[in-house]
């Protein structure tokens, strides 16, 4: 039998090796699990995906879990070390007893591992009134519930730190809670700083500097407006007002 020459053995080796590749890659797309192809896809068409409504899922798989904000656990008469925004007058510092009387407000913070699991069917505490998720979509990071505060609902904004989630209702800015009044000694550690007038040269004060800084106050300066007004409190004391602008 006339043995083939050196190139055609060399020809048949490869081109069976060609056969064999293409043979085990049919092999492996045949028996590739549906789940990971359809995850795949799912990944791939989420931008495009429409958001969802209630009225399209099931009752039975509707969630029902109830999410708050965080801070509500606030104790008026005995705080626990904390920066709140406070509303307040002149006539709240009661210099004979070295005390501050005032309302304080926490900024609406939610744990952004409640709002990353909330779906349609959960319930969202906010602002004193609870909102049943119907509709939920995500703008650039934003969360956008109910169509947002232009319909009634209401929008979360991440904080850097992918921790929190702050609610947004309206387009000024970011919501409060009145978590109720507070009236509390005065430490004689206390530092003030007042930006009414200036705000990038604020007016400063100490607790020996307190009685003049009070008489100072007049007209629109004597109302501290939350929005503007910070106090930090440590071990049951006001050691810091702080004052950014004209309240």
């Amino acid at each position: 039998m006339k043995r083939r020459s050196y190139r055609t053995r060399i020809f048949i080796y490869i081109v069976s090796m060609m056969l064999a590749a293409v043979s085990l890659t049919a092999c492996f797309s045949e028996n590739a699990k549906e789940d990971e192809i359809d995850g795949a896809l799912k990944y791939l068409n989420r931008s495009n995906e429409k958001q969802q409504e209630v009225s399209e899922i099931p009752a039975e798989d509707l969630h029902s879990s109830y999410i708050e904000p965080l801070g509500l656990d606030y104790d008026n008469t005995s705080p626990q070390d904390s920066s709140l925004h406070a509303s307040f007058t002149v006539k709240d510092f009661d210099l004979e007893n070295n005390t501050l009387s005032f309302i304080a407000y926490t900024e609406e913070i939610f744990d952004a591992a409640e709002i990353r699991l909330m779906q349609i069917g959960d319930t969202l505490h906010i602002s004193g009134r609870d909102i049943v998720v119907e509709s939920i979509q995500d703008k650039d990071g934003m969360l956008i519930i109910n169509g947002g505060y232009e319909d009634g609902g209401t929008e979360l904004v991440g904080d850097s730190s992918g921790e929190t989630y702050r609610a947004k209702l309206t387009e000024a800015g970011p919501a409060y809670l009145e978590l109720g009044r507070s009236t509390l000694p005065i430490s004689e550690d206390v530092t003030i700083s007042d930006g009414y007038k200036d705000a990038a040269s604020p007016k400063t004060a100490t607790f020996e500097e307190l009685e003049d800084y009070v008489g100072s106050l007049n007209g629109a300066s004597d109302s501290f407006n939350y929005l503007t007004t910070t106090v930090r409190i440590e071990k049951g004391k006001v050691v810091d007002i702080t004052r950014t602008t004209g309240g």
